[in-house]
């Protein structure tokens, strides 16, 4: 266990020093700035649209930091033959992978918790400011709850990064194959949808049917983490369906992570 958090630590002071980490939190910062702005323009809305534009900003700079710094981490070490060094001490490829994805983790974690401290500051001053006129509907609650879905969404997409980098030692091919993923996870739902009405009252072909089922077993759900819409509206989740999500979200993670290891440990490295 040390040695995996040893790991960790040495990826986060990684990728904490990335250009790209520091330009992503300053465009972040800045977006969060400018709903100040821009609360004027929304009316009655206000307090439902801030809510939604913070989330969605704090969302943004997590699929930024994952695609563009977390996935180039990982690439790194066997463009730069460091995974060498690594592996010719007495760590295992497993423990290799756990210490990659627990420090992935941490530098979004930390990352995504400054960037909630500040967009918190912001919803509260733009309350102050309002006097809570536009802002009946707000819950503390749901919009840190928001947050959470969020983190659980990220848990699983890195662990995503960590399997399809642990195939192919491209971070083009990795980035490709990890936002195909993220976009078939955020619109199987609709799609499920759409076959649904299409085929109401109909049978659906067998080959729609098996490629629907394959797709919803083996990509991850990710549009059941995005509960901003309900956050702005002050609709807080109940405990049963964040267990559920937060056990999916785990078993999920578990499993790819478990995939990668068997993956990386029989792969010859050049």
């Amino acid at each position: 266990m040390n040695k995996i958090t040893a790991l960790a630590v040495l990826t986060f002071k990684e990728g904490i020093r990335d250009r790209a980490l520091a330009g992503i939190f300053i465009i972040a910062l800045i977006m969060l700035f400018a709903t100040i702005l821009f609360t004027g323009l929304f009316g009655h809305e206000l307090g439902k649209v801030l809510v939604d534009l913070n989330l969605s900003t704090i969302a943004f700079a997590g699929l930024l930091l994952t695609f563009f710094v977390n996935i180039n981490l990982m690439a790194k070490d066997i463009d730069k033959r460091t995974i060498y060094c690594v592996l010719s001490k007495p760590i295992s490829r497993t423990q290799y992978i756990l210490g990659k994805y627990l420090g992935l983790m941490l530098i979004v974690f930390v990352a995504l918790f400054f960037l909630l401290v500040f967009s918190a500051g912001i919803m509260y001053f733009v309350k102050s400011l309002y006097a809570n006129i536009y802002f009946k509907d707000f819950s503390w609650s749901c919009y840190f709850q928001a947050y959470l879905y969020e983190m659980l969404m990220f848990a699983v997409l890195n662990s995503v990064v960590i399997f399809f980098s642990s195939i192919s030692s491209s971070s083009f091919l990795t980035l490709l194959f990890s936002l195909a993923t993220y976009i078939t996870g955020q619109t199987i739902e609709e799609v499920m949808e759409f076959f649904k009405k299409e085929t109401l009252g109909k049978q659906m072909s067998e080959m729609n049917q098996w490629i629907v089922d394959i797709a919803q077993y083996v990509f991850p759900n990710f549009s059941a983490f995005d509960i901003k819409t309900l956050a702005s509206h002050g609709k807080l989740m109940p405990f049963s369906h964040t267990a559920a999500l937060l056990s999916y979200s785990v078993v999920y993670t578990i499993l790819l992570l478990f995939l990668a290891s068997l993956i990386f440990n029989k792969r010859e490295i050049n």
